[in-house]
């Protein structure tokens, strides 16, 4: 991590992994799960590591073909490549600074990536050991680094800048609705990366910027280090779905007694609720670990999944028993924050203020997209927001149509 030291994970003959931090690493923890007083887990190193590689067994095996790797394992796959975080992993002694020279990605490379995408989600790897990085979840995905104006294939070496994501058959539209999401979250007063949507030789796609990276003076891209709350809870990503608002509070207080990084997760949770994202899992929030203390990332994967509506509209996270998004109301917030020992008032408000502003810019955050993809979002967010009775911004259109009442 920062070009320097900080373990060793180790492979036992039965296959157990375990982690020792290096004398020399920062008192700062690679991870929540992995104190660096010690006393984790036994599994827990293996499932911080299973946690940067795609969900899919397909997938993994598309990634071990794609860069020569030996096998399917997380040694082997993550051995010089790009991955989510800080953190870089080598089989040898040396960090590798350098993974072979800097390969330029063309856009007819990166278009037929994304078509075939489109085709079949494992088959956009192409063969060059020179290419490695690594992309949890199981949407197909791809990640490039912008280099001089010039978009290359990133590896250990060659920190990614941005992430792409093109839509499927059955999620037909994604790249335009997850771009308008993201703009709307930020206009909800929520930190977001730059995101938008662009195209490769006629392929559309969604494109963010990476929140874990940042471009030095001298133009060079270093990682900063962060984790998903499936690693920092030290859980398998088969169980992203399983977590519940309470754990991941606990977890917040543990780490941060003051609480401002339970509340600061909460903001995040009301956004996704009050635009009817049914995917917020574990995964899908992240902690940034630094010297200067831990803080939540920006927001990611923010999609109003019920806008299609094969979806499963159930929240992944209940809200105090809510399971639904319409069902929430300002007692469901309050009820949760009653268990949690957190401010009931402060928390009501955080979500009531946050749906407010959810409605108050949606407008403004969808008026470039069609007009029947528009009213249709207009429409879920709507119904999300039914209970709530939300706080909307004085002097805004919004205000004036907000006639929801709590319950």
């Amino acid at each position: 991590m920062e070009e320097r030291p900080v373990g060793t994970f180790l492979e036992a003959s039965d296959g157990a992994i375990s982690f020792e931090y290096d004398k020399a690493a920062p008192a700062v923890p690679i991870s929540l799960s992995l104190p660096r007083g010690g006393g984790w887990p036994r599994r827990s190193p293996s499932l911080l590591l299973d946690n940067l590689l795609p969900d899919g067994e397909n997938a993994r095996r598309a990634m071990m073909r794609a860069s020569g790797a030996e096998g399917m394992d997380a040694f082997s796959l993550l051995d010089g490549a790009d991955s989510s975080g800080g953190l870089v992993f080598s089989l040898g002694e040396d960090y590798p600074a350098s993974f072979g020279p800097i390969l330029p990605a063309s856009a007819d490379e990166i278009g037929t990536r994304i078509a075939n995408m489109r085709e079949s989600p494992d088959s956009w790897w192409d063969h060059d050991s020179r290419i490695r990085y690594s992309l949890a979840g199981n949407q197909p995905k791809l990640s490039l680094a912008r280099v001089g104006g010039v978009w290359t294939w990133p590896n250990a070496g060659n920190p990614s800048t941005h992430i792409l994501k093109p839509s499927v058959t059955a999620t037909a539209d994604a790249e335009l609705i997850e771009a308008a999401d993201m703009r709307l979250a930020g206009l909800a007063g929520l930190s977001v990366p730059q995101a938008g949507v662009a195209e490769f030789s006629g392929e559309r796609t969604y494109i963010t910027e990476r929140f874990d990276r940042k471009r030095l003076a001298d133009g060079r891209v270093s990682r900063i280090h962060m984790e998903d709350l499936a690693q920092s809870l030290g859980i398998g990503p088969e169980d992203k779905y399983k977590v519940s608002a309470g754990q991941v509070l606990r977890l917040l207080h543990t780490a941060d007694e003051s609480d401002a990084l339970s509340y600061s997760w909460l903001k995040r949770l009301a956004l996704n609720t009050s635009i009817g994202n049914a995917d917020a899992h574990a995964k899908n929030y992240s902690v940034i670990l630094a010297a200067s203390g831990l803080s939540m990332s920006p927001m990611y994967d923010v999609l109003t999944t019920t806008y299609w509506d094969w979806v499963d509209p159930s929240l992944p996270m209940k809200i105090g028993g809510a399971r639904y998004a319409q069902q929430v109301t300002a007692s469901h917030w309050a009820k949760l924050a009653r268990a949690n020992g957190l401010d009931e008032e402060h928390v009501v408000a955080v979500a009531r203020e946050t749906a407010g502003a959810v409605l108050a810019h949606a407008d403004e955050a969808y008026r470039d997209l069609p007009a029947d993809v528009h009213d249709k979002l207009m429409e879920r967010l709507k119904d999300a927001n039914r209970h709530i009775n939300p706080i909307v911004p004085q002097g805004t259109d919004a205000e004036a149509s907000a006639s929801a009442t709590a319950i």
